[in-house]
């Protein structure tokens, strides 16, 4: 282990070599020497400490879930919870933390994916990759020596074509369903929402005089106003009037309010046996994205319509341009 200091900000650090042969600096977060030399002290006791008490995996499991739930969503919760679960099904018996290696966790990760058919494997990913940060975490509170988590598996997920409904199987869809239903069916395929929006969203959040709809922070952390098309429109307005003045909710489907997945599962079940083709809620906000690519509006701003993070995810939608891609490659100048 050793004390340097860093010349650009005048801070502090220790440096040591974890067990895996990984090079490991941590601020001491102080630019006094003698205090750095203290801290550096108490550090090294610290990891002599972690390094010889083993960690129960359920004490661990106690403080991790609790700081789940002060800290983050519960998408990131149940993969998790997930990935823990298969874990330890693929190895039973684990009682303390350190049992749980970059080694473990790769050989699980590889099992699992070779049960997988065809190259899909996002929740795969999703899940080892909380199980890390986990681990991570659990160095961070010096109960476990820093390793290599970098060195876990992460398999290539397809980027194929997203499937959508044309304009036809849109009216099949609002034909089968009452006028709850239908107002949840227009906010997926003419606002973009996501499930977990569609629950959570409030009469307050409607903008009918900007006709437009505020989207509160959900999965990217960031609000975003969407217009509201006509059709959308009539449908929130005719809501409006028969709704219950004591809901705040605009989706009145059902009362499971502490998760959005009651709509999944019964949007699935209410169209497997009345329709031809596939369903399933998240495709209607493809279906959003991509009737706008092919309407001729660039990625940016249907990212910033769906809320995406990066227009890195909105690509997916391009190959629904070829005409705007051809008038592009047309206006290359003649070469003869």
């Amino acid at each position: 282990m050793a004390l340097y200091k860093d010349k650009r900000t005048g801070m502090w650090y220790v440096s040591y070599t974890d067990p895996s042969g990984r090079r490991v600096r941590k601020s001491l977060e102080t630019k006094n020497r003698n205090v750095a030399a203290i801290k550096e002290g108490e550090y090294l006791t610290r990891r002599k400490a972690s390094d010889s008490v083993r960690v129960p995996l359920d004490v661990f499991l106690i403080r991790y879930r609790a700081f789940l739930a002060a800290t983050r969503k519960p998408g990131t919760v149940r993969y998790f919870e997930l990935g823990l679960k298969k874990l330890q099904a693929f190895k039973p018996g684990i009682q303390f933390l350190d049992e749980i290696t970059p080694g473990v966790l790769d050989d699980c990760a590889i099992t699992l994916k070779s049960k997988i058919k065809g190259p899909l494997a996002p929740g795969l990913n999703r899940a080892v990759r909380a199980v890390k940060t986990a681990m991570r975490q659990a160095e961070f509170w010096d109960l476990i020596p820093p390793q290599n988590w970098r060195k876990v598996s992460r398999f290539k997920e397809s980027k194929g074509r997203v499937e959508f409904h044309t304009p036809q199987e849109i009216k099949q869809i609002l034909k089968i369903f009452n006028a709850d239903w239908q107002l949840v069916v227009l906010l997926g395929c003419r606002a973009g929402l996501r499930r977990g929006e569609m629950a959570v969203l409030k009469w307050k959040d409607i903008d009918f005089a900007n006709n437009q709809i505020y989207v509160a922070p959900n999965k990217t952390e960031k609000h975003r106003y969407v217009p509201m098309v006509a059709d959308l429109r009539t449908a929130l307005l005719t809501a409006k009037k028969r709704a219950d003045k004591n809901k705040e909710f605009v989706v009145n489907v059902g009362e499971e309010r502490d998760s959005p997945y009651f709509l999944s599962a019964y949007y699935l079940k209410a169209t497997k046996d009345k329709l031809s083709f596939k369903c399933g809620l998240h495709k209607l906000r493809h279906t959003f994205a991509s009737h706008l690519v092919q309407a001729g509006v660039d990625l940016y701003r249907v990212s910033k319509l769906l809320g995406h993070s990066s227009i890195k995810m909105t690509e997916i939608y391009a190959h629904l341009a070829p005409a705007d891609l051809r008038a592009s490659v047309d206006k290359l100048p003649s070469i003869k």
